[in-house]
């Protein structure tokens, strides 16, 4: 019905007429402010942005990250703008910036200029239609002291994948933390009757004993990318990994939920934080894997660190059973190393080089050992975007890493973090929701229930939007959205 409506829509439009709204005002002076300067195709056609307005996925198919889904809205009478974006100010004596948006009914164009001391950032984007549902678009980024950088990028419709829901019932949401902040969420662990999350906008810790109607109880102000807690029946103690790689991994005191204090830093910057039993597991996004002693939690106790063999290009995430750990080594792949005797002993089992290697599960399913692999980088996967891999998982096996299966949503959407609980994969899938996956045949996934918890009229537009942090406890779904804050599922 989406696409039927959509054909309807531009079937409707006269296209004889000439698209040609009033432009407004561009900047009197600077760097890229010429929007029929910005390097955008010869196909470009004149007056084809009467079909700009909707969302788009635009992607540089060159590059891991560089991809969006913006939202246009306007007209060919009143123009066109980028929905979200700043407002136009065009005042750069004021603040040190300014910020500009024009159409003319054949480019949109954008610019934002900011100076910082003697530094001056300048940021120039258009956009033009190339067919009836194609858009190109080109970035210009300006800085002072290096080169500057243009990008290319096509831009095709996008919208929900699916109906909201399938097998999956919503049943409780939290979107503001104490201060009446929105929950900017990456990742949530559980530990009785709290939710304790990692967000950009701080520590958050959420009283759950009421699933249908979550409160926000405790707040530490922070950027964090991760989170794990350890209960040991005295204190309750949350490590917390940093936004920024300039900082080190937090320490937190949480027993009393409503008043989470600092104790410490660890010796080392985390991206993510991992925990098998009392022992914690950094990743440093250097080729170094630290281990730390968390009996006494307060006092943590660094036993060492153990190097991923082979080449490395840094550690985004880890998995860890026993002696063996599964290091997401972004763009040199997962690689399996045994430390067996001790840390300073790394013995490679296995890689598994494709795509951004970003999260990783071991574990049984289909009663087979099974390694779940996934990548994140939207471009160079051979499949087109982000997706799971589905790996041999025994070591003793001649095919130890090797593929069975692959589980992706869409070329449009990458995969962020999951889980494995018996024959079940569990996913944060980013603008594709949580997603429920059967493994009982390994070698034939097979999905069997969605919520889509991003909102098309409302998302920001960005990357990396949506669901990001999963856990299953007690029959319950947590999940840590950047958009919604903490989302509470039940399967049906």
């Amino acid at each position: 019905m989406r696409t039927l409506a959509l054909l309807l829509v531009l079937a409707a439009c006269n296209h004889d007429e000439v698209c040609t709204p009033e432009s407004g005002a561009l900047p009197s002076e600077g760097m890229y402010i010429d929007p029929n300067a910005m390097p955008l195709p010869e196909t470009c056609i004149e007056g084809g942005l009467r079909d700009l307005p909707g969302r788009w996925f635009v992607v540089d198919s060159t590059q891991y990250f560089r991809y969006e889904y913006p939202r246009y809205e306007g007209s060919c009478e009143t123009g066109f703008r980028r929905k979200f974006a700043e407002d136009d100010d065009h005042d750069l004596n004021d603040d040190g910036h300014s910020y500009y948006q024009w159409s003319d009914g054949t480019r949109y164009f954008s610019r934002s200029e900011y100076h910082f001391g003697t530094t001056v950032y300048v940021r120039a984007y258009a956009a033009c239609m190339t067919s009836s549902d194609e858009l190109a678009a080109v970035y210009v980024a300006h800085d002072s002291g290096r080169d500057d950088r243009v990008f290319h990028a096509i831009g095709s419709r996008f919208a929900p994948k699916d109906e909201l829901a399938s097998g999956l019932t919503l049943v409780g949401e939290l979107g503001l933390d104490l201060t009446g902040t929105p929950i900017d969420a990456l990742n949530l662990v559980i530990d009785g009757s709290y939710a304790y999350m990692a967000a950009f906008t701080g520590f958050e810790i959420i009283d759950i004993a009421n699933p249908a109607a979550p409160r926000a109880v405790g707040h530490l102000d922070g950027a964090y990318n991760d989170v794990k807690v350890v209960n040991d029946g005295t204190h309750v103690v949350a490590f917390l990994s940093p936004r920024d790689s300039q900082e080190l991994t937090s320490v937190v005191d949480a027993t009393n939920p409503t008043a989470p204090t600092f104790v410490q830093y660890l010796a080392e910057y985390s991206h993510s934080v991992f925990l098998d039993g009392m022992s914690l597991y950094l990743a440093t996004y250097n080729e170094s894997v630290p281990k730390y002693d968390v009996t006494n939690p307060l006092t943590p106790v660094r036993l060492g660190m153990a190097i991923v063999p082979g080449d490395v290009s840094g550690v985004h995430d880890l998995f860890v059973s026993g002696t063996r750990i599964y290091a997401n080594n972004t763009s040199q792949g997962l690689v399996a190393f045994d430390v067996t005797p001790d840390l300073a002993t790394s013995t490679e089992l296995g890689r598994d080089v494709k795509g951004y290697s970003h999260a990783s599960w071991a574990g049984t399913a289909g009663g087979r050992s099974v390694i779940l692999h996934g990548d994140e980088g939207m471009t160079r996967s051979p499949d087109g975007a982000a997706h799971l891999r589905i790996l041999d998982g025994d070591p003793a096996s001649p095919t130890f890493m090797t593929l069975l299966a692959k589980y992706q949503t869409r070329p449009e959407v990458g995969i962020h973090n999951f889980e494995l609980h018996g024959d079940l994969a569990y996913i944060a899938y980013y603008q594709d929701g949580v997603r429920i996956v059967d493994l009982s045949n390994p070698a034939q996934p097979r999905e069997v229930a969605h919520y889509n918890t991003w909102v098309e009229d409302t998302a920001f537009g960005g990357g990396f939007e949506g669901a990001l942090g999963i856990r299953l406890v007690n029959g319950l779904i947590y999940v840590a959205d950047d958009l919604r804050g903490l989302l509470i599922f039940r399967e049906q």
